[in-house]
C-alpha cells in the first residue's frame, strides 16, 4: 500500500501503472489538466483505473483532481462552468456554497472523481497574493469558515473526498510557492486567531482531506516548509488540533520543495507525517515509490484505506455532468455574487439611446494555479447581445504603447465605455487606458473580472463593479446587473485597501 500520489503524462493511463493498480502497488492518482480533453475522456480515465482495481481485488482508488470553480478548474469543456470562491463570499451564503458543493461532488462522480482539491480556506488578506486571490472566499477569517464548511458537506454528502487548503494558511503571502518560497511571519496567536481558524472549523466537519502549504512559518518552524515540517503537520495539525483525516501534500514538483530534490523533498513529508504525497509532474514515480517503501506508516496506510472505504465505489450517471440542474445553481451563484461597489454618476443601468463601447483585457494564466486563458470570454458578446451597435475590442494583457493607442482609437467619441479589467492593479497599462478615457471625457464603467482590487489603479472611477471570475455564468450576471435585468446583491467579501467606497 503506497502513500505516493501518482500522476502521468498522456490522456490514458499507462499500462504498466494500470498494473500496479491491479497489484496495490498504486491506490492514488492526481489528474491534471494537461490529461484531460474532455469530460467523457476524464470517465474513460477514471473506468481504466476502477477496472484495473477491481481485476486486482483492491479497494476503491482515489482519484483526484482540482475543480475549484472559477480560476482553477482542470476538467471544463461541457462540465459545469462554477464561480469560484470569491463569488460565493460576495453572496454571503452558506446555502448557495453547499449547493455548490453538491453539484462539484455529482459531476466529479459521474466523470469517475472521488477527491476534489478543493476548497480553498486561505484567509486572502493580502492583495498583493500573486496565487490565490479570487480562489479564496475572502479576508474574513469566519466566513472563510463558515463557507468552506458549506462547501465541504455539499460535497462529501455526494460520496467525495473534499480537500480543505492550503494549511496552515496560503493567503498572506506575496509569492507564488509554485515559482518561490513564500514566508509567512505572523506569530502563533495571530495564526490560531486568521489563518487557522477555516482550518479548526472544517476539522469538526470530518473533512477528508487537508492539503499542505509549502510555505515557512518561523513561529511554527524555522527552518522547513509545511509540508515537510513535523511540527505543523504531526504536532500542531494531528496532535494539538486533532485531525484524523488524510494528510496531503501539495504538488512535490513545486519550486518551494522541488528545490530540494525529489527523493529528499519526499522522504521529509512522510517524516513530517503527510498521508499521500503528490508527485505533481516528479519522473521516477516508480522508483521513488520503491525507494520509500520502508518509510511507510501503518497509521497513514490505515487511514488511506479508510479513505478508500468512505468514498462512493460507483461513477454516477454521464448526463448529470453540465446538467440543466447544475447549470442553474451556476447562473444563481453568478447572479447573487456581482457587487457595483461604486455608481456615484449614477451610469447604471446602461441606457439604449448612448453610444456604447466595450473593452476587454486578455486574459492569461498569470499562475499555474490559473486555467484563464483556457476560457473563451463571453464579456463583450453578453454585453452586445443587448445593445447590438456596442463597439467591441481586445485589449492585450500588459500592453504596449501601440496596443493602447489601438484601443484608444477604437472607442474614440463613444458616449460611455465599459471596460473589463484584470488584475489592473498590477497592470500599468490597464490603469493608464481607463484614466485615458477619464481624461477625455468619456464615461466609464469598470468591470473588475478578476480580483476585486483593480479599484487601487483609479480610484477615481465613477462607476465600478467587480465579477469575481471570468467565466460564462459571471459574464451573464454582470451583463444582467448592467443593463437593469437584475439587482446587484453582492457585497464586497475583503477590503479594497486606501479607497473610498460608496455608490
Amino acid at each position: 500500500m503506497p502513500q505516493m500520489m501518482f500522476s502521468f503524462n498522456g490522456y490514458v493511463v499507462p499500462d504498466h501503472m494500470l498494473e500496479m493498480v491491479k497489484q496495490g502497488e498504486v491506490v492514488s492518482f492526481c489528474i491534471f489538466k494537461k490529461n484531460l480533453t474532455s469530460p467523457a475522456q476524464l470517465r474513460d480515465i477514471a473506468e481504466s483505473i476502477h477496472k484495473a482495481a477491481r481485476a486486482g481485488g483492491q479497494l476503491t482508488p482515489l482519484i483526484g483532481i482540482d475543480q475549484e470553480g472559477g480560476q482553477l478548474m482542470a476538467v471544463a469543456n461541457g462540465a459545469t462552468e462554477l464561480p469560484g470562491n470569491m463569488a460565493l463570499g460576495a453572496t454571503q451564503s452558506t446555502e448557495l456554497a453547499e449547493k455548490a458543493g453538491y453539484l462539484l461532488g455529482r459531476e466529479l462522480l459521474a466523470m469517475g472523481v472521488n477527491v476534489n482539491f478543493a476548497p480553498t480556506l486561505d484567509v486572502n488578506n493580502n492583495p498583493h497574493n500573486p496565487v490565490i486571490g479570487i480562489r479564496s472566499f475572502g479576508d474574513n477569517p469566519q466566513n472563510v469558515a463558515n463557507l468552506g464548511a458549506a462547501i465541504i458537506r455539499g460535497m462529501q454528502a455526494q460520496g467525495i473526498i473534499a480537500t480543505a487548503k492550503h494549511f496552515p494558511g496560503h493567503g498572506d503571502t506575496d509569492a507564488d510557492s509554485h515559482l518561490d518560497t513564500p514566508i509567512v511571519r505572523h506569530d502563533i496567536n495571530r495564526l490560531k486567531s486568521v489563518e487557522m481558524v477555516p482550518f479548526q472549523r472544517v476539522i469538526g466537519e470530518n473533512v477528508g482531506a487537508i492539503m499542505t502549504a509549502h510555505i515557512i512559518y518561523p513561529a511554527l518552524d524555522d527552518q522547513n516548509p509545511a509540508t515537510i515540517s513535523a511540527p505543523i503537520l504531526t504536532d500542531l495539525l494531528r496532535n494539538e488540533m486533532g485531525y484524523n483525516g488524510i494528510i496531503l501534500t501539495d504538488a512535490m514538483d513545486m519550486y518551494a520543495v522541488s528545490r530540494l530534490g525529489a527523493l529528499p523533498s519526499t522522504t521529509a513529508a512522510l517524516d513530517a507525517g503527510a498521508d499521500l504525497v503528490m508527485l505533481g509532474h516528479l519522473e521516477s514515480q516508480a522508483e521513488l515509490h520503491t525507494t520509500l517503501k520502508p518509510r511507510y506508516s501503518p497509521a497513514s496506510i490505515a487511514r488511506i484505506q479508510a479513505a478508500q472505504r468512505r468514498v462512493s465505489p460507483e461513477i454516477l450517471d454521464f448526463s448529470l455532468v453540465g446538467c440543466a440542474e447544475h447549470r442553474a445553481i451556476a447562473q444563481e451563484i453568478a447572479d447573487r455574487s456581482i457587487t457595483v461597489v461604486r455608481d456615484t454618476k449614477h451610469l447604471l443601468p446602461l441606457s439604449a439611446d448612448k453610444s456604447l463601447g466595450v473593452v476587454m483585457v486578455q486574459p492569461t494564466n498569470l499562475t499555474p494555479a490559473d486555467s484563464s486563458a483556457f476560457i473563451k470570454i463571453k464579456f463583450a458578446e453578453r454585453i452586445s447581445q443587448r445593445c447590438p451597435d456596442a463597439t467591441t475590442h481586445t485589449l492585450p494583457f500588459r500592453a504596449d504603447e501601440s496596443a493602447l493607442r489601438e484601443a484608444l482609437d477604437a472607442v474614440a467619441g463613444l458616449d460611455t465605455v465599459v471596460v473589463g479589467t484584470i488584475t489592473a492593479n498590477n497592470d500599468t497599462s490597464q490603469a493608464e487606458f481607463v484614466n485615458a478615457l477619464i481624461s477625455r471625457g468619456q464615461n466609464v464603467i469598470v468591470v473588475a473580472l478578476r480580483t476585486p482590487y483593480d479599484l487601487v489603479a483609479f480610484p477615481h472611477i465613477e462607476a465600478y463593479l467587480c465579477t469575481y471570475g471570468i467565466r460564462e455564468v459571471s459574464m451573464e450576471a454582470v451583463a444582467r446587473v448592467l443593463f437593469g435585468e437584475i439587482e446587484a446583491r453582492g457585497v464586497l467579501p475583503c477590503v479594497i485597501p486606501s479607497v473610498p467606497l460608496g455608490v
